[in-house]
């Protein structure tokens, strides 16, 4: 399988235009997660009768904006309304956006990155007792499934954590010689990813004996705290940290500012593993990162719509799919000063399009559990 080739160099840009797009209000009257389920007959379902919803946390995140344009570009291609949720981090939030949509009558065919793997299973039982689709990604609780829950819950796409946080910690490792000393920045403790991540990483700093951790701390996927942390841990470690590792672009870069305040920047090595953001892909060519990863946002954002349109409309049948094609993973990419050029290309809207015709196309293999 061909590895992924494009960046999100264009986030910024991809800000823009999500934002534009109408944006559910947070408060609505709530149908109820525990109503009869309605079991769908097979029959295809009217365009008409659709709504796309494209459910996220935040427009300023680079990825998520990304994510958001490849949602448009499908949903436009198709002439189906887009909704976008943007909940903000706060679980609770996007539950209830969520059910404001399934209340308004439409069949929903909802594309999510819950905010914890927590929030999967209410999200996706709402979303298969009000007869419509459901494609989760990156969040779920290890013992669920799609097939335990029934066919509006049709898939659930992983990336492999634990290889981004293994691949990206030996980038660290290897830029400072196999010896030093280092902190690592994870996201939200209770996030999946988040936790295989740092199971990466601590694989990676447990394959060699010069390097030492020095201190691991949250700082939530978000750029602020993760700058209050570093300056936090560089005043209590001060000449002992030579390296940085985070869980995200945005953490990475909120420790690179500290870094620069304190004088050490070139000098302390920080690596990300993941999102690929055009800043973060800037510090990789300056020399001021070491890595990052990417998940093409762009690809990702259309996949479960087109995944839930396809189930709607008599493309796929979920119920005869094969657990590989309802719980996988899809293909991901190490970035590093050497190959940092070939992320430059961003997709059009057309491409965005033909890359999900067959959004199984780029699963590498099922979640093992």
């Amino acid at each position: 399988m061909t590895r992924t080739q494009r960046s999100i160099r264009a986030a910024a840009r991809a800000v823009g235009v999500a934002a534009a797009v109408s944006v559910m209000a947070s408060s609505a009257i709530a149908c109820s997660t525990g109503s009869e389920q309605i079991e769908r007959d097979g029959a295809a379902v009217d365009r008409g009768d659709m709504v796309m919803v494209s459910e996220v946390r935040s427009l300023t995140n680079p990825y998520e904006a990304a994510w958001v344009q490849g949602s448009r570009a499908y949903a436009e291609s198709l002439g189906i309304e887009l909704k976008v949720i943007v909940y903000g981090g706060d679980s609770q939030n996007a539950l209830s956006q969520l059910q404001s949509v399934l209340a308004a009558g439409k069949t929903v065919l909802l594309n999510i990155n819950p905010n914890t793997s927590a929030d999967t299973p209410a999200i996706v039982r709402a979303v298969q007792n009000s007869g419509g689709c459901a494609v989760t990604q990156w969040s779920k609780p290890a013992d669920l499934h799609p097939w335990d829950v029934g066919n509006g819950w049709a898939s659930y796409v992983a990336y492999d954590g634990v290889q981004q946080g293994a691949d990206t910690g030996k980038a660290l490792v290897d830029s400072l010689g196999g010896t030093g000393g280092v902190i690592a920045l994870q996201g939200l403790l209770a996030n999946e990813i988040s936790q295989t991540r740092f199971q990466g990483f601590q694989q990676a700093m447990d394959g060699q004996s010069g390097v030492a951790l020095l201190d691991d701390q949250p700082a939530d996927f978000d750029r602020n705290k993760a700058y209050t942390t570093t300056q936090t841990l560089l005043n209590k470690y001060g000449d002992q940290v030579n390296g940085i590792w985070a869980a995200t672009d945005s953490m990475a870069l909120g420790a690179l500012q500290a870094v620069r305040e304190a004088g050490r920047a070139g000098e302390i090595k920080i690596a990300s593993a993941a999102d690929a953001t055009p800043e973060g892909l800037d510090a990789i060519a300056n020399g001021e990162l070491v890595s990052t990863y990417t998940t093409d946002p762009y690809f990702n954002g259309a996949m479960g719509l087109a995944i839930c349109y396809q189930a709607m409309t008599g493309g796929i049948d979920v119920e005869s799919l094969p657990r590989e094609n309802r719980e996988f993973f899809v293909d991901q990419s190490l970035i590093t000063a050497n190959n940092v050029d070939q992320f430059l290309a961003v997709p059009s809207d057309e491409e965005i399009v033909r890359s999900v015709q067959d959004p199984f196309s780029r699963i590498t293999g099922p979640v093992a559990r």
